[in-house]
């Protein structure tokens, strides 16, 4: 198995047309669900 030639597969098909296309739709999915700017995860108080 050549990984090498997958991986470049898939970097001409999400470069161009259809393949970056879906790639845009893919990134702001992504963006709109896991904000960069939210806040840090904080600990939370557990009673005793």
């Amino acid at each position: 198995m050549n990984l090498d030639a997958i991986v470049s597969q898939l970097t001409q098909f999400s470069s161009h047309g259809i393949g970056k296309t879906i790639s845009d739709v893919l990134w702001a999915v992504y963006t709109f669900i896991f904000p960069a700017n939210a806040e840090a995860a904080r600990p939370v108080p557990i009673p005793r």
